[in-house]
């Protein structure tokens, strides 16, 4: 199996909602398919497929088809995508709160794991996603991209929040304590759950989670022989129980587990993504 994925940084107006662009070539093996495990980044993952190939999701051991425009929702356990032959997509990678700001909906309406997005967003984003796959660069669907995310922005007219503001600094402060994050956006505890939870769909201390276990395999992917105990304290865990569980909640499996099923899916070149 052949991977290509690269990256793209959004423009400086759509940053505090895009975390980035991203397409893909994923080319199967001499057997004709390929697995994929999705591990949830707390992200939202609007997915474009760019080419007309079968592709399947397997979400509690019920494998069912995706459509051409998927939306993977702030998802908070791994799921396994599987396909044949080549597969080409372009993604969009909303930091969660942000597409509310884009499009006026809130991540928590995106309860499924995935799903048509058109449905949501309507004719109009179905043939901006059709128009994708016609472009003959990445260059120019990106451009394509801009102007469909800045037109919707400035349609929507909704100004950052504390929500956002709340979202960004546990991105960026891994180790803050959520009770600590009233007093930095001066609003009351009560409130901030309440929006938060109605505007991405989970409570900050469950996106909290997800961050920080994102965190976690970073550091083990770039240190391979780094101590997990290190790397729990690192990231905000004082408690080597409640490390164990949460990592297991969001992967599907224990660290030393998901450790030695990575290598092993490197070493037969298939992809976690």
């Amino acid at each position: 199996m052949r991977v290509f994925i690269k990256e793209y940084e959004p423009s400086e107006s759509l940053r505090p909602y895009v975390k980035l662009y991203w397409e893909g070539s994923f080319i199967a093996n001499a057997a004709g398919h390929l697995s994929m495990q999705m591990i949830p980044k707390g992200y939202l993952e609007l997915i474009i497929l760019l080419n007309n190939v079968n592709c399947d999701l397997l979400n509690n051991n019920t494998l069912s088809q995706c459509p051409d425009y998927i939306i993977m929702g702030l998802f908070t356990q791994s799921y396994e995508l599987r396909f044949k032959n080549h597969l080409k997509v372009f993604a969009i990678r909303f930091n969660p709160e942000g597409i509310y700001n884009i499009f006026g909906v809130p991540a928590s309406a995106l309860k499924e794991p995935y799903g048509d997005i058109s449905m949501v967003l309507g004719n109009e984003f179905r043939d901006f996603s059709n128009s994708l796959g016609e472009e003959k660069s990445i260059a120019n669907i990106i451009k394509s991209t801009e102007s469909h995310l800045l037109k919707n922005l400035e349609e929507h007219n909704i100004g950052k929040n504390y929500v956002n503001l709340a979202a960004e600094l546990i991105r960026n402060s891994k180790d803050i304590k959520i009770k600590d994050l009233p007093k930095r956006i001066f609003i009351s505890q009560r409130q901030l759950e309440r929006e938060f939870k109605d505007k991405i769909g989970i409570s900050p201390k469950h996106y909290l989670k997800i961050i920080r276990i994102n965190e976690v395999m970073r550091l083990l992917n770039n240190n391979p022989g780094i101590d997990l105990t290190s790397v729990a304290f690192h990231c905000g865990y004082f408690d080597q129980a409640h490390f164990i569980n949460d990592f297991k909640r969001i992967t599907g499996k224990t660290p030393s587990i998901f450790i030695k099923e990575r290598r092993r899916l490197l070493a037969t070149k298939n992809s976690v993504l």
